[in-house]
């Protein structure tokens, strides 16, 4: 498919695949990691075992009856080619290849630990949030299980997450994903895992003030040399090294932990991917690979990018080996080259398939922003122009957060309009540049602020 962007290389594409079959054939055991097949537990030389940000928060969608996922009475339509044809109502029948709109809501770690003082305190929660996501006409939650390297959920690769009791790898004594995915169930909802693959920590690069059992405490602790570099200070935090293949399996293994276990709807990924464009991130590694390479070694960025790719494929395969109907997807930065220069995501390959089942931008400006490029029709112009929708659904995160906010360029817009999420929603629909949307997030949608409110209102006469 012809992209205006010149992203889209095919020539990049079968060295991903190549490497994630050889991923998928012997990932089971992750070296150094309790609990994984084959894993051994290092043993460090001390003695003991081995914010979202506002463009980078959200992750993406497949809904109830959008995306296709098990959960619900739609279609299993993500990544079937043609647009959803809607009726006079305004909600989306099944078009030409059978997708259904996506109408779907974030709810980040963030707003999860605010109701985690208690199990029943949780479940109240989580149940006001599905009930207000329905009430709405939602189909569709992207709820945060492993925000970090911890788990919202008992693991066998990951400790449990800190958000939960206040100390990572304390066991609060229920399992959260098991009751967030039966509530969203209940109310025909339903359920995407929500996962940032590489993020360990974004406040310190002190890997002992992780558990003991954290993968990337184990790795930069022990006394093996050999996996220093598979957890990287960077940024003010701690990120795994994409170009680990060790890194790749305990991804991967991590998201079979889920959907061998939990009756998920889908798999998401946000925009964080590499953290830094700094040569000094993955130096060693990517010294390793041109000694290996030789001449034929590829540029700093295109190793970084099929370092993503083969993740991204691997996790992909995964998933479909276990259930052609779980859904999988990445919700990236709205800026098509800053995903492909900043973050190493090619986002236009992984359109052209084997990749994922959809991809959510997220489009998180409006009508007026004073560059024109950033302009919500602008950029979602772009996408429709650059993406294979033929082979992967195209969804649009909306910036629900930026209702009241102050510091934005395009303040004025969102604070005045009082229609203007209705008026994206029409956009998509009349122009048909995307099969669905989801809001980002939870607490702003449904804030009892008057501007929110408002904006709530005119959306409830649409949805």
């Amino acid at each position: 498919m012809p992209n205006r962007h010149g992203l889209c290389r095919i020539t990049r594409v079968l060295l991903p695949l190549m490497l994630a079959a050889a991923l998928l054939a012997g990932c089971s055991a992750v070296p150094g990691v309790p609990g994984s097949p084959g894993g051994q537990t290092g043993t460090s030389s001390g003695g003991t075992a081995h914010s979202e940000q506002s463009q980078g928060a959200p992750p993406g969608s497949s809904g109830a009856s959008g995306a296709g996922g098990r959960g619900s009475s739609g279609s299993n339509s993500a990544g079937s080619a043609g647009d959803a044809a809607h009726d006079s109502s305004g909600t989306a029948s099944s078009g030409g290849a059978g997708r259904e709109e996506l109408r779907g809501v974030w709810i980040s770690y963030l707003e999860l630990k605010g109701i985690f003082s208690s199990q029943q305190t949780f479940e109240a929660g989580i149940d006001k949030m599905f009930d207000d996501a329905k009430s709405l006409n939602l189909n569709a939650v992207f709820v945060h299980v492993r925000a970090f390297s911890d788990a919202f959920y008992p693991s066998k690769y990951f400790p449990w997450s800190a958000y939960i009791t206040g100390t990572q790898g304390k066991d609060p004594g229920y399992d959260p994903l098991d009751y967030m995915v039966k509530a969203a169930h209940a109310r025909g909802l339903e359920f995407h895992a929500w996962i940032n693959p590489y993020r360990v920590s974004a406040t310190s690069t002190d890997p002992k003030k992780l558990s003991e059992t954290n993968p990337a405490r184990v790795w930069m602790t022990d006394a093996d040399a050999s996996n220093d570099d598979w957890a990287v200070k960077a940024a003010g935090g701690i990120y795994y090294n994409p170009a680990s293949v060790e890194v790749q399996a305990l991804v991967i293994n991590g998201i079979r932990e889920i959907v061998d276990h939990y009756d998920v709807d889908g798999v998401h990924f946000d925009d964080y991917f590499y953290p830094v464009t700094s040569a000094s991130f993955d130096q060693a590694a990517y010294a390793r690979y041109q000694k290996q390479a030789g001449g034929g070694a590829m540029s700093l960025g295109d190793w970084r990018r099929t370092n993503v790719s083969a993740l991204i494929s691997g996790v992909y395969h995964a998933i479909k080996a276990r259930s052609k109907d779980i859904v999988f997807g990445v919700s990236p930065f709205a800026s098509i080259e800053k995903n492909y220069d900043t973050y190493y995501a090619d986002v236009c390959a992984w359109s052209q398939g084997g990749y994922l089942d959809y991809l959510m931008p997220q489009l998180y400006f409006g009508f007026e922003y004073p560059k024109a490029e950033f302009r919500f029709d602008a950029l979602a112009e772009a996408w429709r122009d650059s993406i294979d929708t033929q082979k992967t659904a195209l969804y649009f995160g909306l910036a629900s957060y930026k209702l009241g906010t102050e510091q934005e360029a395009d303040a004025p817009e969102w604070n005045n309009s009082g229609d203007l999420l209705r008026r994206q929603v029409e956009y998509i629909r009349d122009t048909r540049h995307a099969d669905g949307f989801v809001f980002y997030s939870y607490t702003s949608l449904f804030s009892g602020d008057e501007l929110c409110t408002r904006e709530r209102e005119q959306l409830r006469g649409v949805l």
